[in-house]
């Protein structure tokens, strides 16, 4: 091992640790959120050469993790809240994605970031902006900001919600529906229903997996697209019938898929469940302090608010909209 590993591993394992010891305080944003702004805060300083393998190993650690977030999610818990509230849970998880990408796309809003601002939106947060990201081959720049983004909302959505729906006269139960619906990330989700107590928690889980569950076919979805051979443009470049047919679904995301189904048979001990969990989540802030340390500042500056504000607009309507669903 060269000494730019070295250094790239070294400069990686700090940003972990920090980020990781940020995250654990109280009221502070997840430790995968708290790495990206650190990484962002310090790209200025760190100064990359251009041949760093900073980028690669938070490419691996990205991939990887999102192989191990297979193993979270299962079919159990999600059974047991009923067809409506599920069907429920997917058409607005869907209608979300399609919302944002169709208006990115009519504002002139790059489709890879519309892509990224919409999984996000729709079904887990930085993780699935992150696996998506990867999958698309989105720049670092289009992930960051992406991530940041769903990460402000579902920051508000944790703080306000409870006290909206508290207000509106939503019950326990509802409120935990409504929760597990709009908040994005699953750390988020827990927080914000906890804070209204058990029934909404109990409630409020298992739509959040049933969204996460998403994540399975949207990237299967997004592998075969064209944005992710989008790069392909020279004749020369293209690949042969066999490759494209291999070329599908990515190796990360064949795993992702096998660790999902495996799950849910529950030959999986809950102790190995437990470690693979811990050990993606320190794998996703390890990658996303590697995104933010390798991006460009004045590129996230050069796009602009406009993106951000689709994202917000589109989770306002669909949550009033949900909402008043279950006040009916």
């Amino acid at each position: 091992m060269n000494v730019r590993w070295i250094h790239a591993l070294g400069l990686i394992a700090a940003g972990t640790i920090a980020a990781t010891l940020i995250g654990r305080l109280d009221q502070a944003p997840s430790a995968i959120a708290v790495a990206l702004l650190l990484g962002l805060a310090a790209s200025p300083f760190v100064h990359l050469p251009q041949a760093s393998p900073v980028p690669t190993i938070g490419k691996l650690a990205l991939r990887t993790g999102v192989v191990l977030l297979g193993f979270r999610i299962t079919l159990d818990d999600i059974a047991g809240l009923g067809a409506p509230i599920l069907v429920m849970a997917v058409v607005v998880s869907v209608t979300v994605l399609m919302a944002t990408i169709w208006i990115s796309r009519r504002v002139q809003i790059g489709r890879r970031l519309g892509t990224l601002l919409g999984v996000g939106s729709a079904i887990c947060g930085a993780s699935a902006v992150a696996a998506a990201g990867t999958t698309i081959e989105a720049s670092d720049e289009d992930t960051a900001y992406a991530i940041a983004t769903v990460t402000l909302i579902g920051t508000f959505a944790t703080f306000t919600l409870p006290a909206i729906g508290t207000w509106i006269g939503l019950g326990d139960r509802d409120l935990g529906i409504w929760i597990g619906m709009m908040v994005h990330d699953v750390g988020q989700v827990v927080a914000a229903s906890t804070t209204v107590g058990d029934t909404a928690l109990t409630a409020a889980i298992p739509v959040k997996l049933m969204r996460v569950l998403l994540l399975v076919p949207v990237l299967a979805i997004l592998a075969s697209s064209s944005l992710a051979k989008a790069k392909s443009t020279d004749h020369a470049d293209r690949p042969s019938g066999v490759q494209r047919v291999r070329g599908l679904v990515p190796g990360f995301v064949a795993l992702f898929l096998l660790a999902s189904i495996i799950s849910s048979t529950g030959v999986i001990p809950d102790r190995f469940a437990s470690v693979a969990s811990d050990v993606e989540r320190v794998l996703f802030t390890a990658a996303l302090f590697a995104i933010g340390v390798s991006v460009h500042l004045p590129t996230l500056r050069r796009i602009g608010p406009r993106p951000a504000l689709v994202s917000a607009v589109v989770w306002c309507v669909a949550c009033a909209a949900t909402g008043l669903i279950l006040l009916a």
